[in-house]
């Protein structure tokens, strides 16, 4: 199974912040993105778009909204 580490980049920022590991879904609704890890346990993050996932890397980059 291919499981995310995510992470969050501020708006005008490079550097990210992980910030949960083992998601196995990701649900996104208008400026929010739920998560969801292998024990079907969720997470909300508010104020982000999700700006890239790479099954390679195992990632789900977010980004803060401005």
């Amino acid at each position: 199974m291919c499981e995310f580490t995510v992470y969050v980049k501020n708006a005008d920022s490079v550097e990210q912040e992980k910030i949960t590991r083992n998601i196995v879904g990701a649900i996104k609704k208008d400026t929010s993105v739920t998560l969801v890890d292998v024990m079907g346990n969720s997470q909300v993050v508010e104020n982000v778009y999700i700006e890239s996932v790479s099954t390679i890397k195992q990632e789900l980059i977010l980004r803060k909204l401005s």
